[in-house]
């Protein structure tokens, strides 16, 4: 009888999971130490990770974990400044299976994102129309 690996996941899931892990380290101490550019390009490499775990969970079988993947992965887009994939991730786990008290507070970050994007997306519209010559004078 062969001998089996006593691990939950495949070794590519295993190194992902390492890689993100990683990323997520660094771009939070970047964070503290106040480097916010260097910080956004981390978070958004750690949410790209996170976004390509939740698949191959679901795929495994692991749909509830597969969710809070997609959860981090809208936390990590959302620091990077990526508000409209934020905003399709925490939609994307909202549709999956959560926890009780897990999904209130996923609606509230899924709420909160969208009023952010618009205020930062409807913001140059209206000032642009306020900014804008009367055509008549």
């Amino acid at each position: 009888m062969p001998k089996r690996e006593g691990t939950l996941y495949p070794r590519a899931v295993q190194e992902l999971i390492a890689k993100k892990s990683a990323v997520i380290s660094k771009a939070q101490t970047f964070s503290e130490l106040g480097m916010e550019d260097m910080a956004r390009q981390l978070w958004a490499t750690a949410g790209g990770h996170e976004e390509r775990l939740a698949p191959l969970l679901d795929s495994l079988g692991h749909e509830l974990e597969a969710a809070i993947h997609r959860i981090s992965a809208a936390g990590c887009y959302r620091r990077a400044g990526d508000l409209t994939a934020a905003a399709n991730l925490y939609r994307g786990a909202l549709a999956g299976p959560l926890l009780a008290h897990t999904r209130p507070e996923v609606e509230r970050h899924f709420r909160e994102c969208l009023a952010e994007l618009s205020r930062t997306s409807f913001r140059s519209v209206s000032t642009r129309r306020r900014q804008k010559p009367a055509a008549n004078a």
